[in-house]
């Protein structure tokens, strides 16, 4: 199915040092980081990020592909990730810029095919992502009988001396740190009312929803943060370091429950992200989030300073 000067093999990974991790993470990551490069001028990926795509829960990881040239270069990759909850397969293509062309076809049909194989009844399709700019993944996709269904925004605010203070809490509103198994299953149980009216949530239990952020190297439990309203827990913020080697901080999840909207909770649980990532002497704190949002959050985090940084096109076609 590749064009003739390219064959494509499965990723070796194996533990280390209590990772799955492994050679194969950095010719994925080269490609991953040179895809970037070409279509927004910036890596926007890390290492720990392509790796933490690699096996994540979702990850089917027998069915990742690498591809190389015949004097093994590496110049595709293929990621397949498949949710049962929701039937849905992700599927990511990469390739090295000049090889994109020629590339980029043979990795969708392979994605799309192995998503095929996979699904075990009818119901399913599959998903990809790619950034605005980058019209010749798009064009590819889109001939692939991918359609776009929504946008996400990378959003991002430049930090100084002004964002360093911690704001005023609204009042009756407190924040401890999920340390204990309990207060993180009930981090999930927040996360799981927060976002239930979100588009595409679907629940998941406990001990498959926790791996997506303990398992990664730039986890920052510390900053794992529960918020209460007069006593009752009332939302989430999860910080992390996967932005660290840009010198940035990170908002992995950010919710408040229904009841305890229009607080000023959310707002002021982003405000602190600012302080802490200052602190850390981070200089910008980024996040992603639903640019159609029926929340208000793109809003909110337009009044709190940050603005997009670049957009997310997400497609979705049935299987077959």
């Amino acid at each position: 199915m590749l064009p003739p000067g390219y064959a494509a093999r499965p990723l070796e990974l194996a533990e280390v040092d209590g990772f799955i991790d492994g050679p194969d993470v950095d010719l994925a990551f080269s490609v991953v980081a040179a895809s970037d490069l070409e279509v927004i001028a910036v890596a926007d990926c890390t290492r720990e990020s392509v790796r933490s795509d690699l096996v994540n829960p979702d990850a089917v990881r027998e069915e990742h592909r690498l591809v190389l040239t015949e004097s093994d270069e590496p110049v595709g990759l293929i990621v397949i990730e498949r949710d049962v909850a929701a039937k849905t397969f992700f599927v990511d293509s990469y390739a090295v810029p000049v090889h994109g062309p020629a590339l980029l076809p043979s990795l969708v049909a392979m994605g799309i095919r192995a998503a095929e194989r996979l699904a075990d009844e009818p119901g399913w399709k599959v998903e990809a992502g790619a950034f605005l700019q980058d019209e010749v993944y798009l064009d590819v996709l889109q001939a692939a009988g991918f359609r776009e269904v929504r946008r996400f925004w990378h959003m991002h605010v430049d930090l100084g001396p002004e964002h360093r203070e911690p704001p005023e809490p609204p009042r009756g509103v407190t924040v401890t740190v999920a340390a204990t198994d309990d207060e993180r299953r009930l981090m999930h149980r927040l996360d799981e009312i927060a976002f239930a009216e979100h588009f595409g949530f679907v629940p998941h239990p406990y001990e498959e929803w926790i791996p997506w952020f303990s398992d990664r190297r730039d986890a920052r439990p510390d900053l794992w943060w529960l918020a209460w309203l007069d006593g009752e827990p009332a939302g989430l913020c999860i910080l992390d370091d996967s932005r660290a080697d840009r010198g940035g901080g990170y908002v992995r999840v950010l919710g408040v429950v229904p009841d305890a909207r229009g607080r000023g909770i959310a707002t002021w649980l982003l405000r602190s992200a600012f302080a802490q990532a200052a602190r850390d002497g981070r200089e910008f704190l980024g996040l992603t989030v639903d640019s159609d949002n029926t929340t208000g959050a793109t809003a909110l985090y337009e009044r709190a300073g940050m603005r997009p940084e670049r957009v997310i096109v997400l497609l979705r076609r049935p299987l077959a």
